[in-house]
């Protein structure tokens, strides 16, 4: 990664930290994390506009590129580490950091999605399970930077 990404990563974490002990992010906010996470995993997995703006609206690729920019997101958003799903911490930053009916619907999903990344074995099949299941869970609320 490059020393502005990490810069970026940095400021929006303490943004977030600090924003945190105030009042949880809004929606502005949660989408501006979101375009920061995609301009750094869309390069770095090749995934293409089209294959995103498709999945967007439930219509998931069987494509490796995809799956691996999913992988990348969760990583970066902490909810996949080591090809495992964190729903235990996915739940926790939803109460700390969004607004209490987005932080519902977070915690839900984490709960109904907890194992359905278990067996896979890489964290591109695991994330591309977990984003089929997060869509299936409530496909309203389902949001794909």
């Amino acid at each position: 990664m490059n020393q502005f990404l990490y810069s970026t990563l940095f400021i929006v974490s303490i943004a977030t930290v600090l924003h945190s002990t105030y009042a949880a992010l809004t929606m502005e906010e949660i989408i501006s994390t979101g375009k920061i996470l995609r301009n750094h995993c869309q390069p770095k997995a090749g995934v293409s506009d089209e294959v995103l703006a498709e999945a967007s609206n439930g219509h998931f690729t069987e494509d490796d590129a995809f799956k691996c920019y999913l992988a990348c997101m969760m990583g970066l958003s902490h909810s996949l580490k080591d090809g495992k799903y964190q729903a235990d911490i996915t739940i926790q930053m939803a109460d700390d950091l969004l607004p209490p009916e987005i932080s519902a619907k977070v915690k839900n999903v984490a709960e109904k999605c907890r194992n359905a990344g278990d067996g896979f074995d890489n964290d591109c099949e695991t994330a591309f399970a977990l984003t089929k299941c997060a869509y299936a869970a409530d496909s309203e609320f389902f949001y794909l930077p």
